[in-house]
Protein backbone atom coordinates (compact mmCIF):
# COMPACT_ATOMS: atom_id res chain seq x y z
CA UNK A 1 0.00 0.00 0.00
CA UNK A 2 1.42 3.20 -1.06
CA UNK A 3 1.85 5.87 1.71
CA UNK A 4 1.06 9.68 1.85
CA UNK A 5 3.43 11.85 3.91
CA UNK A 6 0.87 14.96 4.93
CA UNK A 7 2.49 15.86 7.69
CA UNK A 8 5.04 18.70 6.06
CA UNK A 9 4.16 21.39 8.92
CA UNK A 10 5.67 18.83 11.48
CA UNK A 11 8.92 18.36 9.40
CA UNK A 12 9.85 18.01 5.48
CA UNK A 13 11.93 15.09 4.43
CA UNK A 14 15.05 15.97 4.11
CA UNK A 15 15.56 16.58 0.17
CA UNK A 16 18.49 14.60 -1.55
CA UNK A 17 20.41 17.84 -2.81
CA UNK A 18 20.61 19.32 0.43
CA UNK A 19 21.78 16.05 1.79
CA UNK A 20 24.84 15.63 -1.39
CA UNK A 21 26.05 18.99 0.45
CA UNK A 22 26.35 17.69 3.88
CA UNK A 23 27.53 14.48 3.03
CA UNK A 24 31.32 15.64 2.14
CA UNK A 25 31.38 17.88 5.63
CA UNK A 26 30.25 14.80 7.38
CA UNK A 27 32.30 12.23 6.19
CA UNK A 28 35.68 14.12 5.49
CA UNK A 29 37.71 15.36 8.17
CA UNK A 30 36.24 18.80 9.67
CA UNK A 31 37.69 20.69 12.18
CA UNK A 32 36.10 22.93 14.98
CA UNK A 33 35.10 26.03 12.90
CA UNK A 34 36.71 28.24 16.20
CA UNK A 35 40.15 26.21 15.16
CA UNK A 36 43.19 27.94 13.56
CA UNK A 37 44.21 25.06 11.17
CA UNK A 38 43.26 24.11 7.93
CA UNK A 39 41.11 21.73 9.17
CA UNK A 40 39.10 24.44 11.42
CA UNK A 41 39.09 26.67 8.62
CA UNK A 42 37.58 24.41 6.07
CA UNK A 43 34.43 24.38 8.57
CA UNK A 44 34.56 28.04 9.35
CA UNK A 45 34.20 28.76 5.96
CA UNK A 46 31.39 27.11 5.49
CA UNK A 47 29.48 28.55 8.12
CA UNK A 48 30.21 31.71 6.78
CA UNK A 49 29.38 31.22 3.19
CA UNK A 50 26.05 29.29 4.75
CA UNK A 51 25.66 33.02 6.69
CA UNK A 52 26.19 35.16 3.53
CA UNK A 53 23.92 33.63 1.38
CA UNK A 54 21.21 33.18 4.36
CA UNK A 55 21.57 36.70 4.73
CA UNK A 56 20.77 38.15 1.27
CA UNK A 57 17.92 35.39 1.33
CA UNK A 58 16.47 37.60 3.63
CA UNK A 59 17.66 40.92 2.94
CA UNK A 60 19.89 41.38 6.28
CA UNK A 61 23.64 41.40 7.26
CA UNK A 62 25.25 38.37 7.78
CA UNK A 63 26.31 39.70 10.92
CA UNK A 64 22.44 39.68 11.75
CA UNK A 65 22.64 36.06 11.80
CA UNK A 66 22.57 33.72 14.81
CA UNK A 67 22.93 29.84 14.00
CA UNK A 68 20.73 27.87 16.90
CA UNK A 69 20.08 24.13 17.64
CA UNK A 70 17.20 24.57 15.93
CA UNK A 71 13.13 26.24 16.07
CA UNK A 72 12.52 25.47 19.66
CA UNK A 73 16.15 27.48 20.70
CA UNK A 74 15.54 30.11 18.11
CA UNK A 75 12.55 31.49 19.82
CA UNK A 76 13.49 30.82 23.28
CA UNK A 77 16.55 33.07 22.83
CA UNK A 78 14.54 35.77 20.72
CA UNK A 79 11.57 36.10 23.83
CA UNK A 80 14.05 35.43 26.27
CA UNK A 81 16.90 36.98 24.98
CA UNK A 82 14.99 40.33 23.87
CA UNK A 83 13.13 40.63 27.23
CA UNK A 84 16.18 40.03 29.63
CA UNK A 85 18.45 42.66 27.84
CA UNK A 86 15.88 45.43 27.87
CA UNK A 87 14.07 44.56 30.99
CA UNK A 88 15.44 48.06 32.07
CA UNK A 89 13.26 49.81 29.92
CA UNK A 90 9.93 48.05 30.97
CA UNK A 91 8.43 44.95 32.34
CA UNK A 92 5.51 44.53 30.11
CA UNK A 93 5.36 41.37 27.13
CA UNK A 94 2.76 41.16 24.72
CA UNK A 95 2.02 37.45 22.43
CA UNK A 96 -0.92 35.63 21.36
CA UNK A 97 -2.61 33.04 23.00
CA UNK A 98 -2.04 30.76 19.64
CA UNK A 99 1.90 30.79 19.47
CA UNK A 100 3.78 27.82 19.07
CA UNK A 101 4.58 26.36 22.78
CA UNK A 102 8.31 27.32 22.33
CA UNK A 103 7.00 30.90 22.10
CA UNK A 104 4.30 30.64 24.68
CA UNK A 105 6.23 28.72 27.34
CA UNK A 106 9.31 30.98 26.55
CA UNK A 107 6.91 33.87 27.84
CA UNK A 108 5.63 31.88 30.48
CA UNK A 109 8.99 31.51 32.10
CA UNK A 110 9.87 34.93 32.15
CA UNK A 111 6.45 35.55 33.92
CA UNK A 112 7.33 32.73 36.57
CA UNK A 113 11.13 33.58 37.16
CA UNK A 114 11.84 36.85 35.83
CA UNK A 115 8.87 38.88 37.18
CA UNK A 116 7.64 40.17 33.80
CA UNK A 117 4.18 41.04 32.88
CA UNK A 118 2.24 39.55 30.15
CA UNK A 119 -0.75 40.00 28.28
CA UNK A 120 -1.93 37.18 25.74
CA UNK A 121 -3.93 38.10 22.72
CA UNK A 122 -7.47 36.61 22.40
CA UNK A 123 -8.42 35.58 18.14
CA UNK A 124 -10.86 35.52 16.44
CA UNK A 125 -13.01 32.57 15.09
CA UNK A 126 -10.79 32.68 12.05
CA UNK A 127 -7.64 32.26 14.32
CA UNK A 128 -6.13 36.23 13.53
CA UNK A 129 -6.06 38.56 16.23
CA UNK A 130 -7.04 42.04 16.21
CA UNK A 131 -4.86 44.65 15.18
CA UNK A 132 -6.59 47.13 17.25
CA UNK A 133 -6.45 44.88 20.20
CA UNK A 134 -2.92 44.82 20.06
CA UNK A 135 -3.12 48.80 20.04
CA UNK A 136 -4.89 48.73 22.95
CA UNK A 137 -2.54 46.15 25.26
CA UNK A 138 0.22 48.34 24.67
CA UNK A 139 1.48 50.17 27.99
CA UNK A 140 4.08 52.58 28.57
CA UNK A 141 6.27 49.44 29.93
CA UNK A 142 5.82 47.16 26.98
CA UNK A 143 8.57 46.26 25.54
CA UNK A 144 8.12 43.16 23.62
CA UNK A 145 5.19 42.03 20.87
CA UNK A 146 5.44 38.38 19.97
CA UNK A 147 3.48 37.39 17.20
CA UNK A 148 3.91 34.31 14.73
CA UNK A 149 3.52 35.55 11.11
CA UNK A 150 1.44 31.98 9.93
CA UNK A 151 -0.06 28.93 12.79
CA UNK A 152 1.65 25.68 12.32
CA UNK A 153 -1.78 23.88 13.56
CA UNK A 154 -4.23 26.09 11.07
CA UNK A 155 -2.13 27.72 8.77
CA UNK A 156 -3.71 30.61 9.54
CA UNK A 157 -1.40 34.16 8.62
CA UNK A 158 -1.09 37.14 11.26
CA UNK A 159 -1.78 40.88 9.45
CA UNK A 160 1.98 41.35 9.89
CA UNK A 161 2.27 44.75 7.99
CA UNK A 162 -0.19 45.95 10.32
CA UNK A 163 1.70 44.67 13.60
CA UNK A 164 4.38 45.81 12.14
CA UNK A 165 3.32 49.13 11.80
CA UNK A 166 1.96 49.56 15.65
CA UNK A 167 4.84 48.23 16.76
CA UNK A 168 6.93 50.62 14.96
CA UNK A 169 5.28 53.60 15.86
CA UNK A 170 5.28 52.82 19.84
CA UNK A 171 8.75 52.06 19.35
CA UNK A 172 8.08 48.34 20.88
CA UNK A 173 10.34 45.63 19.67
CA UNK A 174 8.70 43.21 17.38
CA UNK A 175 9.44 39.41 17.37
CA UNK A 176 7.83 36.75 14.49
CA UNK A 177 8.10 33.08 14.66
CA UNK A 178 8.27 32.80 11.09
CA UNK A 179 9.07 28.98 10.92
CA UNK A 180 6.03 27.46 8.86
CA UNK A 181 6.40 30.53 6.75
CA UNK A 182 9.66 30.09 5.74
CA UNK A 183 9.58 28.69 1.84
CA UNK A 184 5.78 29.24 1.79
CA UNK A 185 5.12 32.50 2.12
CA UNK A 186 7.68 35.42 1.15
CA UNK A 187 9.70 36.84 4.67
CA UNK A 188 9.63 40.66 4.29
CA UNK A 189 11.66 42.17 7.19
CA UNK A 190 11.49 46.08 6.16
CA UNK A 191 7.73 45.74 5.57
CA UNK A 192 6.69 43.78 8.50
CA UNK A 193 9.16 45.98 10.42
CA UNK A 194 10.65 42.96 12.70
CA UNK A 195 13.41 43.50 15.02
CA UNK A 196 14.03 39.92 15.43
CA UNK A 197 12.84 36.56 13.77
CA UNK A 198 12.89 32.78 13.72
CA UNK A 199 13.32 30.36 11.48
CA UNK A 200 13.99 26.24 11.35
CA UNK A 201 15.74 24.35 8.41
CA UNK A 202 14.04 21.16 9.04
CA UNK A 203 10.64 23.22 8.28
CA UNK A 204 12.13 23.53 4.43
CA UNK A 205 13.41 20.23 3.42
CA UNK A 206 16.95 21.52 5.10
CA UNK A 207 18.40 19.20 8.04
CA UNK A 208 16.91 18.98 12.09
CA UNK A 209 19.07 20.45 14.47
CA UNK A 210 19.99 23.49 12.43
CA UNK A 211 17.70 27.28 13.42
CA UNK A 212 18.31 31.26 13.37
CA UNK A 213 17.44 34.15 14.89
CA UNK A 214 17.37 37.09 12.41
CA UNK A 215 18.44 40.31 14.90
CA UNK A 216 17.87 43.67 13.24
CA UNK A 217 22.08 45.33 13.86
CA UNK A 218 21.61 47.44 17.27
CA UNK A 219 19.13 45.73 19.03
CA UNK A 220 20.51 44.15 22.45
CA UNK A 221 19.95 40.27 23.49
CA UNK A 222 20.77 38.14 26.41
CA UNK A 223 22.63 34.85 25.49
CA UNK A 224 20.86 32.41 27.24
CA UNK A 225 23.89 29.81 27.60
CA UNK A 226 27.20 30.27 29.01
CA UNK A 227 29.94 29.28 27.03
CA UNK A 228 32.41 30.51 24.40
CA UNK A 229 32.06 33.44 22.18
CA UNK A 230 30.63 32.14 19.43
CA UNK A 231 28.30 33.62 16.63
CA UNK A 232 29.36 37.19 18.09
CA UNK A 233 28.98 36.49 21.61
CA UNK A 234 25.27 35.67 21.62
CA UNK A 235 24.68 31.62 21.36
CA UNK A 236 27.73 29.87 22.95
CA UNK A 237 28.86 26.37 21.51
CA UNK A 238 30.33 24.84 18.48
CA UNK A 239 28.27 25.70 15.42
CA UNK A 240 27.16 22.53 13.43
CA UNK A 241 28.48 23.13 10.50
CA UNK A 242 27.05 20.15 8.07
CA UNK A 243 23.68 21.23 9.28
CA UNK A 244 24.07 24.65 8.43
CA UNK A 245 24.95 24.12 5.15
CA UNK A 246 22.79 22.10 4.73
CA UNK A 247 20.68 24.80 5.99
CA UNK A 248 21.98 27.37 3.30
CA UNK A 249 21.13 25.02 0.51
CA UNK A 250 17.33 24.21 1.71
CA UNK A 251 17.28 28.18 1.43
CA UNK A 252 18.71 28.17 -2.03
CA UNK A 253 16.34 25.75 -3.10
CA UNK A 254 13.32 26.37 -0.99
CA UNK A 255 13.44 30.10 -0.08
CA UNK A 256 12.36 31.71 -3.16
CA UNK A 257 8.59 30.83 -2.79
CA UNK A 258 6.84 29.66 -6.07
CA UNK A 259 3.63 31.36 -6.90
CA UNK A 260 2.36 28.25 -9.37
CA UNK A 261 3.09 25.82 -6.78
CA UNK A 262 1.49 27.64 -3.88
CA UNK A 263 -1.83 27.87 -5.98
CA UNK A 264 -1.71 24.34 -6.99
CA UNK A 265 -1.47 23.70 -3.05
CA UNK A 266 -4.14 26.00 -2.21
CA UNK A 267 -6.34 23.90 -4.89
CA UNK A 268 -5.48 20.65 -3.51
CA UNK A 269 -6.07 21.64 -0.46
CA UNK A 270 -9.32 23.35 -0.92
CA UNK A 271 -10.88 19.80 -3.15
CA UNK A 272 -9.88 17.64 -0.38
CA UNK A 273 -11.65 19.58 2.50
CA UNK A 274 -14.76 19.70 -0.25
CA UNK A 275 -14.77 16.22 -0.57
CA UNK A 276 -14.33 15.64 3.72
CA UNK A 277 -17.32 17.55 3.96
CA UNK A 278 -19.81 15.41 2.07
CA UNK A 279 -19.23 13.24 5.07
CA UNK A 280 -21.13 15.28 7.67
CA UNK A 281 -20.09 16.31 10.69
CA UNK A 282 -17.03 17.96 9.90
CA UNK A 283 -15.69 21.83 10.44
CA UNK A 284 -12.69 23.88 8.74
CA UNK A 285 -10.93 25.28 11.58
CA UNK A 286 -9.35 28.66 10.78
CA UNK A 287 -9.57 31.07 7.68
CA UNK A 288 -9.61 28.85 4.95
CA UNK A 289 -11.50 30.85 2.00
CA UNK A 290 -8.42 32.83 0.66
CA UNK A 291 -4.47 31.93 0.30
CA UNK A 292 -3.91 35.32 1.55
CA UNK A 293 -5.62 34.27 4.89
CA UNK A 294 -3.82 30.92 5.20
CA UNK A 295 -0.85 29.34 4.24
CA UNK A 296 -1.73 27.13 1.11
CA UNK A 297 -0.83 23.82 1.93
CA UNK A 298 -2.49 23.66 5.21
CA UNK A 299 -6.08 22.14 6.13
CA UNK A 300 -7.13 21.78 9.87
CA UNK A 301 -10.16 19.93 9.90
CA UNK A 302 -12.05 18.47 12.95
CA UNK A 303 -14.74 15.48 12.94
CA UNK A 304 -18.06 15.05 15.67
CA UNK A 305 -18.32 11.51 17.16
CA UNK A 306 -14.21 10.34 17.04
CA UNK A 307 -11.81 9.78 19.30
CA UNK A 308 -8.70 11.94 18.54
CA UNK A 309 -5.87 9.20 18.94
CA UNK A 310 -8.09 6.42 17.07
CA UNK A 311 -8.63 8.41 14.36
CA UNK A 312 -4.72 9.47 13.66
CA UNK A 313 -3.93 5.45 14.66
CA UNK A 314 -6.75 4.66 11.79
CA UNK A 315 -5.42 7.07 9.76
CA UNK A 316 -1.80 6.18 9.96
CA UNK A 317 -2.97 2.13 9.39
CA UNK A 318 -4.18 3.76 5.97
CA UNK A 319 -1.32 4.88 5.07
CA UNK A 320 -1.65 8.48 5.53
CA UNK A 321 1.00 10.15 7.63
CA UNK A 322 -0.88 13.71 9.80
CA UNK A 323 -0.83 15.14 12.82
CA UNK A 324 -3.79 16.24 15.19
CA UNK A 325 -4.83 19.41 16.55
CA UNK A 326 -3.98 18.17 19.79
CA UNK A 327 -1.07 17.48 22.17
CA UNK A 328 -0.96 13.69 24.18
CA UNK A 329 0.20 14.02 27.43
CA UNK A 330 0.45 10.74 29.78
CA UNK A 331 -1.56 9.12 27.23
CA UNK A 332 -4.40 11.33 27.29
CA UNK A 333 -5.69 13.31 24.20
CA UNK A 334 -6.69 17.30 24.90
CA UNK A 335 -7.50 19.71 22.88
CA UNK A 336 -5.61 21.89 20.99
CA UNK A 337 -4.42 25.28 23.25
CA UNK A 338 -5.02 26.82 19.49
CA UNK A 339 -8.64 25.32 18.66
CA UNK A 340 -9.21 26.15 22.49
CA UNK A 341 -8.66 30.13 21.75
CA UNK A 342 -10.07 30.05 18.58
CA UNK A 343 -13.75 29.12 20.39
CA UNK A 344 -14.29 25.64 18.89
CA UNK A 345 -16.28 23.35 21.19
CA UNK A 346 -14.33 20.42 22.69
CA UNK A 347 -16.32 18.25 21.38
CA UNK A 348 -14.96 19.34 18.15
CA UNK A 349 -11.03 19.72 18.98
CA UNK A 350 -10.94 16.74 20.28
CA UNK A 351 -10.83 14.92 16.79
CA UNK A 352 -9.17 16.88 14.53
CA UNK A 353 -6.62 16.08 11.74
CA UNK A 354 -3.93 18.86 10.19
CA UNK A 355 -3.07 17.86 6.41
CA UNK A 356 0.09 19.73 5.45
CA UNK A 357 1.44 19.28 1.92
CA UNK A 358 4.35 19.78 0.36
CA UNK A 359 5.38 19.47 -3.57
CA UNK A 360 5.92 15.60 -3.47
CA UNK A 361 1.76 15.67 -3.11
CA UNK A 362 0.45 15.21 -6.39
CA UNK A 363 -3.02 16.52 -7.84
CA UNK A 364 -3.81 13.05 -8.82
CA UNK A 365 -3.23 11.68 -5.03
CA UNK A 366 -5.92 13.82 -3.77
CA UNK A 367 -8.66 11.31 -4.60
CA UNK A 368 -7.07 8.18 -3.22
CA UNK A 369 -6.31 10.23 0.06
CA UNK A 370 -9.70 11.71 0.30
CA UNK A 371 -11.26 8.29 -0.38
CA UNK A 372 -8.88 6.78 2.59
CA UNK A 373 -10.05 9.44 5.07
CA UNK A 374 -13.57 8.76 4.34
CA UNK A 375 -13.42 5.08 5.24
CA UNK A 376 -11.59 5.45 8.38
CA UNK A 377 -13.86 7.83 9.38
CA UNK A 378 -17.03 5.92 8.34
CA UNK A 379 -15.52 2.85 10.15
CA UNK A 380 -14.58 4.34 13.39
CA UNK A 381 -18.19 6.27 13.67
CA UNK A 382 -19.84 3.10 12.56
CA UNK A 383 -18.17 1.32 15.39
CA UNK A 384 -19.35 3.93 17.79
CA UNK A 385 -22.71 3.91 16.41
CA UNK A 386 -22.63 8.00 15.66
CA UNK A 387 -24.43 9.14 12.45
CA UNK A 388 -24.15 12.46 11.78
CA UNK A 389 -26.83 15.27 11.87
CA UNK A 390 -27.76 16.12 7.87
CA UNK A 391 -27.29 19.92 8.80
CA UNK A 392 -24.11 19.53 10.64
CA UNK A 393 -21.47 20.44 8.27
CA UNK A 394 -19.55 23.69 10.06
CA UNK A 395 -17.21 26.01 8.91
CA UNK A 396 -16.06 29.24 10.40
CA UNK A 397 -18.28 32.42 9.82
CA UNK A 398 -17.69 34.13 7.12
CA UNK A 399 -17.80 37.22 9.41
CA UNK A 400 -14.74 35.14 11.26
CA UNK A 401 -12.41 35.84 8.30
CA UNK A 402 -12.65 39.32 7.68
Amino acid sequence: MQRFYLDDNATTNLDPRVRVVMEPLLTAPLGNPSSLHAEGRRARGEIDAARDSIAAWLKGKPSEIIFTGGGTESCNLAVQGLACANGGKGRHLITAKTEHHAVLHAFEALEKWKGFEVTYLDVNAGGSIDPDDLARAIRPDTILVSIMSANNETGVRQPMREIGEICAKRKILFHTDAIQSAGKEEIDLAAWQVGALSVAAHKMHGPLGAGLVWLKTGVSIARLMEGGSHENERRPGTENAPAIAGFAEAVRLFGKVDPAESQRQFRWTERLWQELSSLGGVRRNGAGTSSVQRLPNTLNVSFQGLHGEDLLIGLDLAGLAVSSGSACLVGSVQPSHVLAAMGVPAEWASATVRFSIGPHIRDEDGDEIARRVRQVVNHQRALRGWKPDPISVQAVPQEALV
